[in-house]
């Protein structure tokens, strides 16, 4: 199984990668070799030296346009606080908390020619009073550091062939509802990730991708020693790789379509290696396949608008028995998640939509096989309660929402949730997937049901052209047994809250 998981893995890298080394020829230059003579000088960076490297003062390109260059930014600030943070667990204090979070990002984006784009996306993100320096205590929500690349790739259309399109280099992968791929941009740093993906236009309604992204390199495992920062070599330059066998990857094909007005998404994903041991978001020495996908279907109905939303996944596999290590695989992964909601929007005014949905994911239930459903980079503050207490983990959830246009400028919500473990072997998992309450932590307790969540969100939107938004937002989430049980029955209730300016350009 290893063997062939391997082979699949590597097979596939090398047909993302096999082409790449054409980029060049889309940029509409000549390369140092001519049909009349081949026996030229190697080319140092690879690539056509159109840009020497200058020996004192710094070059001056004949080759940008400034007419080909666009910039994009963002800048949003929210203050935020939660009361009775320790209100799951039976350790900690029942702590208030209250935080400013900002970033800043600012994108470049040059067209080389009408097949081949640059993009840079910088951005600056931290704590109002953390003001640590790079590599020195914790900012940005774990990143070590303020300043950094969001995204940095290079995109070519018609790559080899029409209608083939590659991305290379830090990019964003957004799926569809973010259940499985999403930005994350109500984190203060959001995902992005490294690699190479590609889209083939295969007809006007259907679409193949195909991608591979790095999530972890084994080879650089201390950033701030400075292995990772420029050198890459972990003992300095001119000494040989390390074989790290441990990398992460995920590999995914996926073909969204449209059938007979049914949006379709079937998707294949397989990853491996992860981060932490066996009670991590993902466990390192795992092997995960991941079959399933999303299908979505509007219509109308006396006047109404109705939508209809299915998600689903199943997961096996093999992994490994804790954190970084080598040998046998010993347990079989059998994982699954759905999804299914559903929404009427009404022909009156404000055109209210009354919406209800059901989500499941299976857990752990210590029979000797993997059952935590792996849900890899989601956005999950948008699905499970903006108080971000639940993932697509060992849980079954109802809610029940009512969104609505005041006016042309605003948008309102409220909705409810109902949240209880599948799996009562199994603890709870919060947005970001480590579990924030087990079941030790929970003296025990073989309760299932977690608790209820009721947000209210406003949004207002500022014109000409919605550049600036407003919003404000909060929630209250009352605990169920199984918490009530972690802090013997007086867990208490908590509340949360937020504000928000965001504009863009």
């Amino acid at each position: 199984m290893k063997r062939l998981n391997d082979g699949i893995k590597w097979t596939m890298v090398a047909v993302l990668l096999a082409g790449i080394t054409a980029v060049p020829a889309f940029a509409e230059k000549t390369t140092p070799a001519t049909g009349k003579n081949s026996a030229v000088p190697a080319v140092p960076r690879a690539i056509p030296d159109l840009l020497p490297y200058h020996k004192f003062d710094p070059p001056k390109s004949k080759l940008f346009d400034i007419s080909k260059l666009t910039i994009s930014g963002d800048l949003r600030v929210r203050p935020e606080f939660r009361t009775n943070t320790g209100f799951a667990g039976n350790t900690g204090a029942k702590n208030n908390t209250f935080v400013v979070q900002q970033w800043a990002r600012l994108g470049f984006n040059y067209s080389i020619s009408p097949d081949v784009t640059f993009f840079l996306q910088g951005q600056h993100s931290k704590n109002w009073g953390v003001n640590a320096p790079f590599g020195a205590g914790t900012d940005a929500n774990g990143t070590n550091g303020t300043l950094f690349a969001r995204q940095a790739f290079m995109l070519v259309r018609n790559f080899l062939v029409p209608n083939l399109t590659i991305k290379a280099g830090r990019q964003l992968v957004v799926w569809g509802n973010h259940r499985m791929f999403g930005h994350f941009d109500w984190n203060n740093v959001g995902w992005s990730h490294d690699g190479l993906t590609m889209n083939y236009k295969l007809s006007k309604s259907t679409n193949l991708q195909v991608g591979w992204l790095r999530t972890s390199e084994r080879n650089c495992p201390t950033p701030t020693s400075g292995n990772c920062i420029g050198n890459v070599r972990p003992g300095g330059a001119g000494t040989p790789f390390s074989d790290a066998t441990d990398d992460g990857n995920v590999v995914f094909v996926r073909a969204p379509m449209k059938v007979a007005g049914v949006v379709l998404e079937p998707t294949y994903i397989w990853h491996d290696g992860g981060t932490g041991g066996m009670g991590a978001p993902r466990p390192a020495n795992q092997s995960r396949h991941t079959l399933g996908g999303r299908a979505v279907k509007k219509f109308g109905a006396g006047g109404a608008r109705v939508d209809l939303t299915l998600e689903g996944y199943y997961q096996f596999g093999d992994i490994g028995p804790g954190a970084n290590a080598s040998g046998a695989q010993t347990m079989d992964i059998e994982a699954y998640a759905f999804h299914i909601d559903g929404g009427v929007t009404l022909p009156v005014p404000m055109q209210p939509r009354l919406s209800a949905e059901f989500n499941m994911a299976s857990g752990n239930k210590n029979n000797g096989k993997w059952g935590s459903f792996d849900q890899l980079y989601p956005t999950n503050h948008i699905h499970f309660g903006y108080m971000d207490r639940m993932s697509w983990k060992n849980m079954n959830h109802l809610a029940f929402g009512l969104q609505m246009r005041p006016n042309a400028d605003s948008h309102f919500e409220v909705t409810g949730h109902i949240f209880n473990r599948q799996e009562e072997t199994d603890g709870v998992y919060h947005a970001g997937q480590a579990q924030f309450l087990t079941v030790a932590n929970a003296n025990g307790s073989t309760a299932t049901d977690v608790g209820e969540e009721v947000d209210v969100v406003y949004t207002h939107f500022f014109t000409p052209g919605n550049h600036v938004a407003w919003q404000i937002g909060g929630g209250v989430f009352l605990p169920g047994q199984f918490l009530d049980d972690s802090r013997g029955g007086n867990a208490g209730e908590q509340s949360w809250g937020y504000t928000q300016l965001w504009v863009n350009f």
